[in-house]
């Protein structure tokens, strides 16, 4: 039976590899996912859940096989549907995922053309893929995960899956959940998030790197997430920010760390929050 300790490990261990595959770069298919799903397979609670899954739920009449070569023939189509049922939707992802890193679908694939959004843009039609797609495995097994704490008595301790994006107040974006997961969304105004995201994860790498302290590395990300929340709100909350930056400059760290940690606060005075030098 699964500790809470080895749990918490697993949830933070599958919280920064799911946001490895989410922000990973068309180029590089497929081996983001063959990482993710290699990493998630080497964990004994969620390769219990996948194997269940499959051997239990997938969804009669579901061919894999078939599925790509569908949608490979098709300019422009899609996966799906998928099922409304958590496990069965993780088993068809799941086998979609296997299959295209078995077939070694490149980033450039007609595969990824349905999910363009009316883009042109490769990295749009991969970006699509990942969220209308394997994002759905994700919230499924954070789901299963999370669920597992509770009956653990861990409380809402656990990660989380947070998906970002941008856009006008007026024309903000829902973020439907699958399953048991709660998928948190933040509203970007005028800030480069895509610059902020690649920065908060120099920050938690340079400390991945160094730290083997789960409780420390799970606070500095958590530190790392509430700046995340308020930079990137419509009023964010300067104490917040401070505070988070205070905790971080605690850390003793690597220069890589520190180096990082530079960069974040010069982000930040550019944006209109300055952070007192350090004492």
């Amino acid at each position: 039976m699964t500790d809470s300790k080895n749990l918490q490990k697993t949830l933070f261990t599958f919280h920064h590899e799911a946001s490895v595959l989410l922000r990973s770069g068309w180029s590089d298919s497929p081996r983001p996912i063959e990482r993710f799903l290699s990493i998630i397979e080497s964990d004994e609670m969620i390769s219990a859940y996948l194997e269940d899954c499959i051997d239990n739920h997938t969804p009669r009449g579901f061919n894999v096989s078939e599925e790509f070569d569908a949608v490979s023939r098709q300019m422009g189509s899609t996966f799906g549907p998928f099922s409304v049922v958590p496990e069965e939707e993780s088993a068809q992802v799941y086998l979609i995922l296997k299959e295209l890193v078995e077939r070694n679908i490149q980033g450039h694939s007609m595969l990824f053309y349905g999910y363009a959004n009316g883009s042109k843009k490769y990295a749009n039609m991969y970006k699509g893929f990942l969220d209308g797609v394997a994002q759905r495995l994700i919230s499924n097994v954070e789901g299963y995960l999370r669920l597992a704490g509770i009956e653990m008595g861990m409380g809402n301790s656990g990660g989380h899956v947070t998906t970002n994006f941008n856009g006008p107040v007026g024309s903000a974006q829902l973020n439907q959940p699958s399953g048991e997961a709660i998928v948190y969304a933040t509203q970007n105004n005028g800030i480069n998030a895509r610059e902020l995201n690649e920065i908060l994860d120099s920050v938690l790498s340079a400390a991945e790197s160094n730290l083997d302290d789960v409780e420390v590395l799970k606070d500095i990300e958590e530190n790392l997430e509430s700046i995340r929340e308020q930079v990137t709100s419509d009023k964010p909350k300067r104490g917040i920010i401070r505070g988070a930056v205070s905790f971080l400059r605690g850390i003793s760290a690597s220069t890589q760390f520190s180096a990082a940690l530079a960069e974040l606060v010069e982000f930040l005075s550019d944006h209109g929050i300055p952070i007192l030098p350090s004492a």
